[in-house]
């Protein structure tokens, strides 16, 4: 196993994907050692960027998983099925354990108990094959700022001991992927927020991955940046890479996952595709109402009583228990607003979305707790 050297002090031994700041003074000298290889799928590459014979398709599989630091439990009694070729998500709040457990799966940080396997192989006893199968870009730019962008994607592929044949067939391919084959030669310290994220993403996909680990890829990214990097996600996703990615925008989560899990307080608190946790965990259904004068909505607020309601700004929200009835309660406020002779600028009726079923998630699981 190649063993490279942390940024904190006391970490050791933590597998092939420990951050390596000190190998940056080696680069283009004889003092850094790799025994070239050629995977399996890496001699004759198709024309696409992936190579569909050196995929790998497997169930991860997490069971009774726990970790601590100190006396600080951060995850326990994690029971958790990622499906192969899905993007999947994990959201919580902060501090609940999404970015351990993603260190956990590609062998950052050791198991106190439990286990992780990829098509039935235990991870944690193979580093070797999570480092040819697996990639993994952190909230932390990755790579080197005193090299170029191509120079980036190379010193990657020789951590992960690729010959020079693939990485001149394709670290153009990926650069153009990620839309940075125009600025290749660029120094990566002199790049805009938005290509440096797209940067870590290249260097993560540099061994061309079974399985992509994403944590928090649109932080602090600007709206057209995200829309750039969702869809770039869902590109790689296509070939059949399995994504397993963490946000805490609700709305990407919802957008872009195939399957959601969410943490509260440690543990696993729900799982599904994000229509499934609506259904599960908010039966009803939302009226949402929109009028030219919101001054009338606290009159008829007083007249829907015992229902819940939200006033905000321009908007009027009522959420309603039986889905049956959310039919009748609209045309029952319609007819209202008629009879005042207000204009109506939209009235519809919702599912609930994902914002409001994962609070209702995390509190349940603190409750439990």
């Amino acid at each position: 196993m190649l063993k490279l050297p942390g940024r904190g002090k006391k970490r050791v031994d933590l597998g092939f994907f420990t951050p390596y700041k000190n190998l940056i003074n080696v680069v283009g000298t004889k003092k850094l050692v790799v025994k070239e290889t050629s995977p399996k799928g890496y001699n004759k590459l198709p024309d696409s960027m992936f190579s569909d014979e050196k995929k790998k398709s497997g169930l991860i599989k997490i069971s009774n998983l726990e970790k601590a630091f100190g006396k600080h439990l951060v995850l326990h009694k994690v029971n958790l099925e990622i499906p192969s070729g899905k993007i999947f998500g994990i959201i919580g709040e902060s501090g609940s354990g999404k970015t351990t457990l993603l260190r956990l799966i590609i062998g950052y940080y050791k198991l106190d108990k439990g286990n992780i396997s990829f098509d039935g192989k235990e991870l944690s006893k193979d580093q070797e094959f999570v480092k040819k199968n697996f990639g993994f870009a952190t909230q932390d730019n990755s790579f080197y700022k005193e090299l170029t962008v191509e120079e980036n994607l190379w010193f990657f592929g020789k951590l992960y001991g690729l010959s020079n044949n693939y990485l001149n067939e394709t670290t153009d391919r990926i650069l153009r992927l990620v839309e940075l084959i125009d600025v290749k030669k660029r120094f990566a310290g002199h790049l805009s927020g938005g290509m440096k994220r797209r940067l870590d993403l290249a260097c993560a996909l540099i061994n061309d991955p079974s399985v992509l680990i994403l944590d928090e890829p649109t932080e602090d990214l600007d709206p057209r940046l995200r829309e750039q990097m969702l869809g770039l996600i869902k590109n790689i996703n296509s070939h059949g890479t399995t994504v397993i990615f963490t946000s805490h925008l609700l709305e990407e989560i919802e957008y872009l996952c195939d399957k959601v899990a969410v943490l509260a307080e440690g543990t696993i608190a729900a799982i599904g595709t994000p229509s499934e946790l609506r259904e599960a965990y908010k039966k009803g259904e939302e009226i949402h109402l929109v009028l030219e004068d919101p001054k009338s909505y606290n009159k008829y607020a007083k007249k829907l009583k015992g229902l819940q309601l939200n006033i905000d700004g321009s908007k009027m929200v009522v959420y309603i228990g039986e889905k049956d009835r959310s039919i009748e309660v609209l045309k029952k406020i319609l007819s209202w607003v008629s009879k005042d002779g207000q204009k109506v600028i939209m009235a519809d009726i919702r599912k609930p979305n994902l914002t409001e079923v994962f609070s209702n998630l995390l509190k349940n699981g603190k409750k439990r707790k």
